[in-house]
């Protein structure tokens, strides 16, 4: 397993740059569409403000209908945008979870890396130890033989 978990980590931190681009893109994504959102908002309310300062009423029939149905549109493109901005705000959220887990597993792997280091660097401080000790008994023997 030791061989195997560089790869792992590898792995585990490619996939999370690629998933901190994917979020950032979304990210992006959901504020574009607030942006033409608040556009659009705008719009219609700059639209009601010039209809309510009185060129409707000096319009026909023909003509207030038709401006009705323009706001009716706008309105109609207004949720549509509405919905879209909370579908990309969703995805947006999703990916910041994927981003997570992503991190999780990444800081996982390297925690058992770590631990494994820490393992292996005792047992050969214990292999030390012994061949120390080992040598000095050898050495006392030597010097209070025969």
């Amino acid at each position: 397993m030791d061989h195997v978990l560089p790869l792992l980590i590898e792995r585990a931190a490619a996939l999370r740059d690629r998933q901190i681009a994917a979020m950032q893109h979304a990210q992006l994504a959901a504020g574009q569409a607030g942006a033409t959102l608040t556009r659009l908002q705008s719009f219609r309310n700059d639209c009601l403000a010039r209809s309510a300062a009185g060129t409707l009423a000096r319009t026909n029939a023909d003509a207030l209908a038709g401006y009705q149905q323009f706001v009716t549109r706008l309105d109609d493109a207004i949720g549509l945008q509405s919905r879209e901005t909370d579908a990309r705000l969703a995805r947006a959220g999703e990916q910041r979870a994927l981003l997570a887990d992503c991190e999780r597993k990444l800081l996982a792997f390297e925690t058992l890396r770590r631990k494994r280091a820490t393992a292996r660097n005792a047992r050969e401080q214990r292999m030390l130890q012994r061949e120390s000790d080992e040598f000095a008994a050898r050495a006392a023997r030597r010097s209070s033989g025969p």
